[in-house]
């Protein structure tokens, strides 16, 4: 439970920045991809950080696998190389303990759903 409530406190943060964001009215940061990234980026790190904290050897591997992702890959936006790292970080996170796989995947999840129903109502009262 623990885990939970501090991965939760990593999306609120993310959240809060974005709004602080768009509040200062940063226009480049007003759009779902970006609230999608600000939202996921945070509880990834937070998963990575567990999997691989008293692991040296699982560390070195994380580090190069996500090293590899980002270099190899063309970036079109930040949300796709934030999904390259959810998704490759879920692989590493069920390998190691599936509770961390599971915990990931049901933050993403909840964190798209909710990402689109906060663009939803953005857009209704004119916020976006």
């Amino acid at each position: 439970m623990n885990f939970f409530i501090n991965c939760s406190y990593t999306v609120l943060s993310g959240l809060i920045i974005y709004i602080l964001l768009i509040v200062i009215q940063q226009k480049w940061v007003n759009t779902l991809h970006y609230l999608i990234t600000y939202l996921l980026l945070p509880p990834i790190a937070f998963v990575i950080t567990n999997v691989i904290s008293n692991n040296l050897a699982l560390s070195l591997g994380m580090l190069g696998a996500l090293s590899i992702v980002r270099f190899r890959n063309p970036v079109k936006n930040p949300l796709e190389l934030v999904i390259f790292f959810g998704l490759l970080t879920l692989g590493i996170s069920f390998a190691v303990h599936v509770k961390w796989g599971f915990f990931l995947l049901t933050f993403i999840v909840a964190i798209l759903i909710s990402a689109k129903l906060i663009e939803v109502i953005f857009k209704k009262y004119n916020l976006f």
